[in-house]
């Protein structure tokens, strides 16, 4: 069915056919299944919408510019009634803003006396508002009109409860202080047809309700994009009529299309449309330099107006972004070109369930809960990459694109630190050069991009690569490690007989194992601050940062030698819990091995307990066994145990007979139930105080290590106190 424009006026007694028969349209009615007028609300939102919609038309009439307020759909009855499925809220605010200017410019009657014929079924109360209103004349001197109104005999005190009503007085006062001071408004408003609608009249003689939800069961919410769409179109028409006509048209086909797979519950795409736009318009605000602006109206005038000098440019821009999409599928792309947990040739894993990043950003971008982005600037990296590639990808193959998403993915994975707002520029315009030629950006005198020392790691698997093309599928499966996310150094190139030695052993070890048999070679701890970290037997992120020197932490260049020494003891193709179990057993079982720290937390389970692998010394160097395990990442306020003392609690022939409090930091001992005895142990000693008395037992170290059990020491010894304890407080 054809469409043609239409104004409110013009709309009552046109003639539509149906059947080929003519029916006259004489009376335009809301129907009781239809939702209250919503544009006078008083909540911010609906506010907003409601000032840049009166804004809107008040530039059409005042400044003599046509605005097309989209479509409106609806039901024709037999009788000539339109039953409106679509615009009820446009309709209504037109109804209004034609009463306002004929009765502040005295119009005569007959020439407005076409808005007898719009009336709401949605409620008595709100139909004989509108009739009532048809026949007042408000005192326009008066700042607000609904006070007036809501004195009228005519006005019962019930309305106050008819939210319809109540969004009208309040669209009554916001349409008098837009247009009160402007004259002359009803010749361009009636006459001149400066605003209009396309009305698509829908060929169902007697619309029921049934068909009525069916038709209009997206409910269509107040939402700002109808303003915002209107709003824009014009701006983007000032700056080129070119632009603004291939603009208008997408919005409502191509663009629509593009996006209608990943439409909201509500059945339209609005809301994913606007997140996008936002997308696509803070990359320009980064590149440019600019703040962030939240506010669509405002972020429309201050990029693709022609105040901005570059609005053109910025326009042919967000253009592309959109039309880049078109005519791809999607999905199908990204399971293309991204894996999720698993390892695939030519494709790059990103660590999550949901592979489009597109869909993401059309459902989360702008959402922030507290101070967490739900699309965060990593993605927002990897997403403009993508877009960048698909706006030159007849400029670049597809393994050249492979290639380079993967650098950037390993970038951008390991350049936490880096990837901040005030950085972004320089992230994006790095991003764009890495996927249009390949060149890693490195300076020597430093940069505001991505990790320098991630990008020299780029730079030089490359040059790997190149000389070891065979091979790079070993270096990508390491790169894609849950544990690694695209940095290697821990490993090194150098050390690339270890490539799959470590996938190997991290997939078929108990990391339990593997801490324990790297501890049997050395320290391999980091320092972080105040505290040590070794492995965790569950939380992979401690692995994590064990493994990055992006991470700053000292002790890295350690746990890089010490890892490879173990991966070099291994056979590749015999890596197994019982081949590290046999490299631990050995080490505890060597007489030589001391019995330093190390020691004691290999062969005790107990003292590995720590959720994060986290231990604090107040003194190693000198006093290497007052070592505390911590049950938390950061604070020593959490719970922490001696882990001797812990070691002892837990041993089964002392079930029940001891306890041990849970801040060993804020001093906490050992306590023999029902005796008051407390045990210590400290460096080279256990120290027993019962009351008043204490008494140390010295552990026999040479140069400063034990040469005996210090666990066995201490189980005798608590087994002697428990063995003489008769319940009573007694000498030791």
């Amino acid at each position: 069915m054809n469409t043609q424009k239409y104004t409110f006026q013009n709309l009552f007694g046109n003639s539509f056919n149906f059947d080929d028969k003519e029916i006259i349209l004489n009376k335009i009615e809301i129907p009781i299944i239809q939702r209250d007028y919503a544009q006078g609300r008083k909540n911010k939102k609906v506010a907003r919408i409601r000032e840049r919609f009166l804004d809107a038309l008040y530039n059409a009439i005042v400044n003599q510019k046509e605005i097309t307020l989209d479509f409106v759909y609806g039901d024709i009855s037999s009788d000539g009634v339109l039953t409106p499925l679509d615009g009820q809220q446009r309709l209504t605010t037109l109804f209004l803003l034609h009463w306002y200017i004929a009765k502040k410019e005295n119009i005569d009657k007959s020439n407005y006396d076409f808005l007898k014929n719009f009336s709401y079924a949605v409620r008595f109360s709100s139909r004989d508002f509108c009739q009532e209103l048809i026949d007042y004349s408000p005192d326009f001197s008066n700042q607000f009109l609904s006070t007036k109104l809501k004195d009228q005999p005519w006005y019962p005190y019930e309305w106050k409860n008819d939210p319809t009503i109540q969004s009208m007085l309040v669209m009554i006062d916001a349409i008098h202080q837009k247009f009160n001071h402007s004259p002359n408004l009803w010749k361009p408003l009636v006459e001149k047809e400066l605003i209009n609608f396309y009305f698509l009249p829908l060929n169902q003689m007697g619309l029921t309700d049934d068909l009525y939800i069916k038709m209009n069961s997206r409910g269509k919410p107040l939402t700002t994009f109808e303003h915002f769409k209107a709003e824009f179109e014009e701006i983007v028409q000032n700056v080129s009529e070119e632009l603004s006509k291939e603009i208008n048209h997408k919005f409502d086909i191509e663009w629509t299309d593009m996006l209608f797979p990943y439409r909201g519950d509500n059945n339209i795409v609005d809301d994913e449309f606007m997140r996008y736009f936002h997308f696509i318009s803070d990359i320009i605000s980064y590149k440019e330099g600019l703040e962030l602006e939240k506010d669509e109206f405002k972020l429309a005038k201050k990029l693709y107006s022609k105040e901005n000098p570059d609005a053109k440019k910025h326009i042919k821009y967000l253009i592309n972004s959109f039309d880049c999409w078109y005519n791809v599928d999607i999905d199908q792309f990204f399971k293309k070109y991204f894996t999720d947990d698993t390892y695939e040739p030519d494709k790059v894993k990103i660590y999550q369930q949901e592979l489009n990043i597109f869909k993401e950003a059309c459902d989360n971008y702008g959402i922030v809960t507290g101070r967490i982005r739900k699309f965060p600037l990593n993605k927002f990296l990897l997403l403009y990459s993508i877009n960048t590639y698909l706006q030159n990808k007849y400029e670049i193959s597809e393994e050249q694109f492979t290639r380079r998403l993967r650098i950037l993915r390993n970038l951008i994975w390991n350049s936490q630190d880096e990837i901040r707002e005030d950085r972004m520029k320089n992230l994006l315009s790095e991003s764009k050069k890495i996927i249009t030629t390949g060149i890693i950006p490195v300076s020597e005198k430093g940069d505001l991009g991505y990790n320098v020392n991630q990008k020299n790691e780029e730079v030089n698997k490359i040059k790997w690569v190149s000389d070891n093309e065979n091979r790079k599928e070993e270096l990508f499966k390491l790169e894609d490690n849950t544990l690694l996310k695209g940095n290697i150094s821990v490993i090194g190139l150098e050390n690339n007989s270890n490539f799959n030695k470590f996938e190997k052993l991290f997939k078929n070890c108990q990391k339990d194992n593997i801490n324990r048999a790297l501890l049997s070679i050395g320290d391999y701890s980091q320092k972080i601050s105040w505290r040590y970290q070794i492995g965790s037997q569950n939380i992979d992120s401690v692995w994590f940062d064990l493994f990055h020197p992006t991470k700053k932490r000292k002790g890295f260049e350690n746990t890089k030698k010490i890892l490879n020494e173990l991966l070099s003891k291994l056979d590749e193709n015999n890596i197994s819990n019982a081949v590290l179990e046999n490299i631990i057993n050995n080490y505890l079982d060597n007489s030589n091995t001391p019995k330093d720290w190390r020691y004691y937390i290999i062969k005790y389970p107990t003292m590995r307990k720590g959720n994060y692998g986290m231990y604090y010394w107040n003194d190693k160097e000198n006093k290497n066994y007052e070592l505390i395990m911590m049950n938390t990442e950061k604070s020593i306020v959490g719970r922490n145990w001696n882990i001797f003392l812990y070691t002892l609690y837990h041993l089964p022939e002392f079930s029940g007979k001891l306890s041990l409090g849970d801040y060993a930091y804020q001093g906490d001992k050992l306590i023999i139930n029902d005796s008051g005895i407390e045990i210590d142990c400290l460096n080279d000693r256990y120290v027993i105080k019962n009351e008043e008395e204490i008494k140390e037992f010295p552990i026999k170290q040479e140069n400063g290590i034990d040469i005996e059990d210090r666990i066995e020491v201490g189980k005798k010894l608590l087994e002697n106190l428990i063995n003489n304890n008769t319940g009573t407080q007694h000498s030791i």
